[in-house]
């Protein structure tokens, strides 16, 4: 709660200061909104990516997987940039 009440009192400032003309103020804060949530988006996109990657070879082997096993399909992935947005299981 406390965080809403900080990101709100920040967009209630950088309104304030639009309508007081000092729009590199209010840009700055729209900015960084911009990013945080970029980067929330990137996270949860990444948890989508891993899951689907999971489930694909989970239907492949008809069965669980051992962390073994997910370490080696992901490291067989020839494409790098999809192979890095799968979470590493021993990254965590």
């Amino acid at each position: 709660m406390r965080a809403q009440l900080v990101e709100l009192a920040a967009e209630r400032d950088a309104l304030r200061a639009q309508l007081v003309g000092d729009l590199p103020t209010a840009t700055r804060w729209l900015q960084r909104k911009v990013w945080r949530q970029a980067a929330a988006l990137d996270v949860l996109n990444r948890r989508v990516v891993t899951q689907r990657f999971v489930l694909r070879t989970l239907d492949e082997l008809g069965r669980s997987l051992t962390a073994e096993e997910y370490r080696a399909a992901r490291a067989a992935i020839a494409n790098a940039e999809l192979r890095d947005r799968i979470d590493d299981p021993d990254a965590a």
